[in-house]
């Protein structure tokens, strides 16, 4: 292949998403570039190919291709000058690959710290990374207080350009407490990150599946929810976060939702008969689901189909590859401290008995399940429950506080006594209670939740609606990983509670939530999807207009400027039919800017039409019928047609 031959395809691989197929691209044309004479270009595609190993989760194939860009940036110092902080930045991650690779022997390993650190101090970078990965090989090796030791001075010496982010170092100060026991501080050093004061690319994908049990384990089970509906959409489908994928399903089978982590395998069922992937990443992610395969044999449900065999059959082809993985471990670091940790997690028991998610598909527990035996005393309970049931319903209107109490009473004593619908009934005038007290929020959706799952085997729209209380909940306390999370399963669940208009404000939630998770084009498609619930409803049209506009900002968000003027035109015109002047000439100027970079020099320029057009409107609105309003939307369309106008003549 010929240099600009070379260029061009290394430029188009960037829009391939991450995994074997890019990776396969870039291998080739690290080939033809090692054989072409222009070695900064066979240095740009090592260093495309190295990270796209990261990215695929394959860390184990990219010391090769990382070894021949070293020697070349030594070898040709001058040719590949200007790509020094991209080398020594991403040998520092593949260092780090290395630690935990079990092919790679400990002196190697230990070799290439050497040498990250002589590079290092070479370029006078802090080495305070190098301290970080060495903590971390110590860590690997269950050497605990040396990796706490090590840790320490790394923390203590000075950051710079070479540094990790806060959020990503958090991370692993976080793993260092976890593994050695310590969930408190684990959970103190991660909180920045859960709490969204510290993120990156890579946070807080992981620290929230990190984050899972350690939550549990310290009674923390509202929070540990939250994580999980945060946590679980961040990684969905990423290859190089098999990881935390893993976490989130082993989450569920220690949490009463054996049906939710059925579900997401089915999503990645792909996985599991994906062995080239990174070990370390394989290891983490098969263990985790051997925690759920583990779970439903101890239900009796081990004939579950499950890729493409049973729950019991993939256990047991899995639970022979885990042998295998951490006996190389084991043989590589001279001790067994891989395998026990890996079997510690595999006879893990549940740490609650259920933890409601929102919807789910209930497993079938029919071989399992044991009836409660009727005795006097409990009859006696459910006598008690029922009188503080009756207690609570002639206070729901006028004394809500002390009807949530005797309702919390009610649900207590007769966790176990009364009958479901009776149990589930209670927990819907819970709900009801709290939905009336303003600044609830937390408490509402925690109800909600409950309520949904005692519902769900006896009404799917009674569970279906409390999901949506739920997700409504976390939506207005600004919970937004969690609202989008609870909205996506409840309209997954196909039934819906509310006439059209309802829904579409259902759905408008939705979307605001998505736009705050940075999610525009799911959004949009809320949005959209919400407008064509009330569309040329003649009671709805303001809803209308309002869910039009907010799709084509989403719209315009995401870059796509056609559909996105389109929304726009659409918005202006209902605005217009409500004689809203401010939001229709908002909307038209919004629609003419995107019109102006689409249409670039186009001898029609759409823009000027749309510009002039709303011009000549709010000059005769402004002789009929003047106003503030109508001055300030003909100063600012006159102040913007002067500046596109402006940027054409440049």
């Amino acid at each position: 292949m010929e240099t600009s031959e070379i260029q061009s395809a290394l430029a188009h691989s960037r829009s391939l998403p991450h995994g074997r197929g890019r990776t396969e691209r870039l291998e080739m044309l690290a080939a033809a570039a090692k054989s072409g004479p222009d070695r900064a270009l066979e240095g740009s595609v090592l260093l495309e190919l190295a990270q796209a190993y990261a990215y695929a989760g394959e860390r184990d194939r990219a010391p090769v291709a990382y070894g021949r860009l070293l020697r070349i940036y030594d070898d040709f110092p001058a040719e590949l000058g200007p790509m020094t902080y991209s080398v020594h930045w991403y040998l520092k991650w593949l260092t780090w690959g290395l630690i935990d690779n079990p092919a790679v022997p400990l002196p190697t390993t230990y070799l290439w710290l050497y040498e990250l650190e002589r590079r290092y101090r070479q370029r006078g970078y802090s080495v305070r990374p190098v301290l970080a990965l060495r903590s971390e090989l110590a860590r690997e090796l269950g050497q605990h207080d040396l990796a706490a030791e090590l840790l320490d001075t790394a923390r203590a010496a000075p950051r710079d350009s070479m540094s990790d982010c806060d959020a990503c170092e958090r991370s692993q100060w976080g793993a260092n407490y976890a593994q050695a026991g310590d969930d408190e501080s684990a959970l103190e050093s991660w909180r920045p990150v859960i709490d969204g004061a510290r993120s990156c690319a890579e946070e807080p994908h992981r620290v929230l599946g990190q984050a899972l049990l350690p939550m549990l384990r310290t009674g923390r089970t509202t929070e540990a929810r939250s994580a999980h509906l945060t946590g679980y959409p961040l990684v969905r489908h990423l290859p190089d976060l098999r990881r935390s994928v893993g976490e989130h399903i082993e989450f569920c089978a220690l949490t009463g939702n054996e049906a939710r982590g059925l579900e997401m395998l089915a999503e990645h069922a792909a996985w599991l008969a994906d062995p080239g992937a990174d070990v370390a990443i394989r290891l983490a992610f098969i263990s985790g689901v051997c925690v759920l395969l583990r779970r439903l044999a101890e239900l009796g449900l081990g004939a579950l189909a499950v890729g493409a065999g049973t729950a019991d059959s993939v256990r047991a082809e899995l639970s022979v590859e885990i042998g295998e993985l951490t006996a190389r471990y084991d043989a590589r670091n001279g001790n067994t401290v891989v395998s026990e940790r890996v079997a510690a997690r595999l006879a893990q028991q549940p740490l609650i008995d259920q933890l409601p998610l929102g919807v789910r598909n209930t497993l079938s527990r029919r071989d399992v399940a044991v009836a409660p035996a009727v005795t006097a005393t409990v009859a006696e309970q459910a006598e008690d429950a029922l009188q503080l049931a009756e207690l609570a319903a002639v206070r729901l209107v006028d004394y809500p506080q002390d009807a949530e109490q005797y309702l919390r009473q009610a649900l207590s004593i007769g966790a176990t006594a009364l009958p479901a619908e009776h149990l589930a009934r209670l927990s819907s005038q819970l709900v009801m209670v709290l939905s009336a007290q303003p600044g609830r929020e937390y408490e509402l959706a925690d109800a909600a939740l409950t309520a949904a799952a005692r519902w769900e085997p006896i009404s799917a729209a009674d569970a279906i609606h409390l999901t949506f209380v739920a997700a409504r909940a976390c939506h207005r306390a600004g919970r937004h990983g969690e609202a989008a999370a609870l909205f996506e399963q409840a309209l997954a669940a196909g039934e819906q509670p509310y006439p059209p208009a309802e829904m579409a404000i259902v759905r408008r939630q939705y979307g605001e939530s998505l736009r705050k998770l940075n999610r525009f084009r799911d959004a949009a498609q809320q949005f959209v999807e919400a407008g064509c619930l009330v569309y040329n409803n003649p009671d709805r049209v303001e809803l209308e207009a309002e869910l039009i506009w907010s799709a084509a900002s989403a719209l315009d968000y995401c870059g796509d400027d056609e559909q996105a003027v389109v929304a726009f035109l659409r918005a202006a015109h209902l605005w217009g039919t409500l004689d809203r002047i401010g939001s229709r000439a908002k909307c038209l100027r919004s629609a003419a800017w995107l019109q102006r970079y689409g249409a670039g020099m186009a001898s029609d320029r759409p823009w000027l039409t749309t510009m002039r057009d709303l011009l000549t409107e709010l000059e005769d609105l402004a002789e009929t019928s003047p106003s503030p309003e109508v001055t300030t939307e003909l100063l600012n369309t006159r102040t913007q047609l002067a500046d596109m106008q402006r940027d054409e003549d440049d």
